[in-house]
């Protein structure tokens, strides 16, 4: 069972000194911005509202140059499904966890370790954290693929299999993970951004402007006639007919235009 045998708060600082815990150690800004770099030279970079997990005999130092405050704290007995430090972002649940914490604090000042109270702020903030570990690992893996996908979706050769590759999870997890984060699969995700592109391109009415094969190059089809077919079934015009609909209306192309 986790324990939480340590909690303190950081008034305004600006430099711990190297230092290590026998536990985690897990600290919550809520004051100012800085960087907390391990013996290992990882660096993070960490705000008002983010969290910091920092394993146990892990040396680190804590340096801002404006001053940060904190509440800090060690967990014996917990096993994450991580092994590395990590930032945890700013999200809406870990406002949540914010609110239990300072509670958390306000009691272990009051009662000891091992108070039924005590022990039951543990149990609820050792949920939390698993949780949002796992919330933040499924988004750097996702951030990863998002990452690949906007540098290359104009490359015709594009293989979204080696953006798989580069996260060491299976292809269907990863898959998954990025439909409940974005809502829409890798592949969908892909294809929007390539479709995007194209109704940009076909807006553009000065001279000169791309033919319709050109365009489908330029976004990454290398087939005219899949990209025709393609661009129907997503926005219920051919390519022609959007170009002669937003010419005809003397528009350009933006996300809400057109939504058939």
């Amino acid at each position: 069972m986790a324990v939480i045998n340590y909690i303190e708060k950081h008034l305004k600082t600006f430099t711990v000194k190297s230092h290590k815990h026998n536990y985690w150690e897990i600290i919550y800004v809520t004051e100012g911005v800085g960087t907390i770099e391990t013996e290992d030279k990882h660096i993070i970079e960490y705000k008002k509202g983010e969290m910091i997990c920092i394993p146990p005999y892990l040396s680190h130092i804590n340096n801002s140059s404006i001053g940060f405050k904190n509440i800090h704290f060690t967990i014996e007995d917990w096993n994450p499904p991580i092994q590395a430090p990590i930032l945890i972002p700013a999200s809406d649940s870990l406002k949540d966890f914010y609110t239990i914490l300072k509670l958390a604090y306000r009691y272990f000042h009051q009662f000891p370790i091992e108070h039924p109270i005590s022990l039951a702020f543990t149990t609820s903030i050792e949920a939390f954290l698993n949780e949002l570990i796992q919330q933040s690992t499924a988004h750097n893996i996702t951030q990863i693929i998002v990452h690949e996908i906007i540098n290359h979706y104009t490359e015709s050769n594009f293989d979204l299999d080696e953006a798989y590759k580069l996260v060491p999870f299976s292809k269907e997890y990863i898959r998954k993970l990025f439909i409940k984060e974005h809502r829409i699969s890798p592949s969908k995700f892909l294809l929007q951004k390539r479709l995007m592109l194209a109704k940009q391109l076909l807006s553009k009415k000065e001279d000169g402007y791309l033919r319709i094969n050109e365009i489908a190059a330029t976004c990454g089809f290398d087939d005219h006639a899949y990209f025709c077919r393609v661009f129907k079934r997503e926005t219920g015009y051919t390519p022609n007919e959007f170009q002669l609909k937003l010419l005809t209306d003397n528009k350009i192309y933006t996300p809400e235009i057109l939504k058939p």
